[in-house]
């Protein structure tokens, strides 16, 4: 059994308000293969900036943060664990970046690759961030 413990905090400090809740994925035998688990959600929310849940059997778990939903795996432990980095774990991983916006801040305006010939033969554009390769 687990007991995971996380403090918790909107952008304006402690959050007591937002609703946690645990499932089981499914119906399952439980940890020490003694009984059932069900799939029977519990909720709880955060006291003074503290979310403290009771005794989880270990496994797949699915865990409501507000309206937001998560798949976790609950592990086995007999000391407290955090629900972020559980909930980190079990993130999908995201798909290689090819192209993004890039926002000008200042005066820049053009970003241009240039051989190292170019550069010192060539006058340079205002506004303009040069990324010199070799020739």
């Amino acid at each position: 059994m687990t007991i995971i413990s996380e403090s918790v905090s909107s952008i304006a400090g402690a959050d007591s308000q937002t609703v946690f809740g645990f499932r089981s994925i499914l119906d399952r035998r439980n940890h020490a293969n003694t009984g059932m688990v069900t799939a029977t959600r519990v909720t709880m929310q955060a006291s003074a900036g503290v979310l403290t849940t009771p005794d989880l059997d270990p496994g797949e778990t699915i865990v409501d943060v507000g309206s937001r939903t998560y798949r976790i795996i609950v592990p086995d432990s007999d000391t407290p664990v955090r629900l972020m980095p559980l909930i980190e774990e079990g993130l999908p991983v995201p798909p290689v970046q090819q192209a993004r916006a890039v926002i000008a801040q200042g005066n820049v305006t053009t970003i241009e690759d240039v051989t190292e010939s170019w550069w010192a033969s060539q006058p340079h554009i205002p506004g303009t961030v040069y990324i010199i390769l070799p020739d």
